[in-house]
């Protein structure tokens, strides 16, 4: 009788940094296109500046002057802490802002955008004139007076702007994962008493490498960019050829009997 035997081994992970590169910041995983120090990130946009006079040592992404909490390669998304745009909120300066624009970044489908206070109005902008926001309402119960919007295409850019001046009251907009919002907040007023909320970027790849070799595919449109990960069953660098690794290997052995 012939029998075949099969072992699954796992395989060593394969590195996720170039050689000689550091591949963390404190307790910050820092994969490939990222990276600490000169010859260690693609280009410029990802260079991660670790501050190590702090404990735990924190990780920023230098281009965009944000600092990282996860970065996930299998996913091509960095979670950062993301600014909360304030108006007439008590301690909290009113906030800029937050422009990607000109980056390889933005804003992840699994973020919400949340304006709040009374007829409140967040907008999200992008690299083709794609717009999303809310409005909020003006009711007298001031929990009430927020809304949701989903971004859905290539946005970046997003703002507050007030279109009740004549009444008081703190008004805010932000863009957070949506899955800590919902397990976090349950009154969104009370946002203003925390100094920032996770939100995720994506990041886009030029198209100067060889897609049809490597794991990538065009992010809705492919002038912008590519975004890539490693096919499933494997895990490592995908922007380099060969670089995605399978995590298990496979050993078949035959039995006569």
């Amino acid at each position: 009788m012939l029998m075949l035997l099969m072992f699954q081994l796992a395989a060593a992970p394969p590195p996720i940094v170039k050689p000689g590169c550091r591949d963390r910041c404190g307790d910050i995983s820092i994969p490939y296109p990222f990276g600490i120090g000169k010859d260690c990130y693609k280009n410029e946009w990802f260079a991660i500046e670790c501050n190590e006079t702090v404990s735990p040592a924190r990780a920023s992404i230098s281009g965009i002057k944000m600092e990282v909490l996860n970065i996930s390669a299998e996913r091509a998304a960095a979670t950062v802490k993301g600014p909360i745009i304030s108006s007439n909120c008590t301690g909290r300066e009113n906030g800029v802002p937050l422009n990607l624009s000109g980056t390889p970044f933005i804003f992840s489908s699994d973020n919400v955008f949340v304006a709040v206070g009374c007829n409140t109005r967040a907008l999200m902008s992008g690299a083709e004139q794609d717009l999303v926001g809310c409005k909020s309402p003006c009711s007298d119960v001031e929990s009430k007076n927020f809304c949701l919007a989903s971004p859905s295409s290539i946005l970046q850019v997003f703002n507050l702007t007030d279109d009740n001046q004549d009444r008081e009251g703190c008004k805010m907009a932000f863009l957070v994962n949506q899955t800590w919002f919902k397990s976090n907040i349950s009154d969104p007023l009370t946002v203003q008493y925390i100094d920032y909320v996770p939100t995720e970027l994506v990041w886009m790849v030029d198209g100067d490498i060889d897609v049809h070799s490597l794991s990538c595919r065009g992010y809705q449109n492919e002038s912008f960019g590519f975004q890539c990960v490693c096919r499933w069953g494997y895990e490592g660098i995908p922007y380099r050829e060969l670089g995605c690794k399978g995590k298990h290997i496979y050993i078949f052995l035959q039995k006569n009997e």
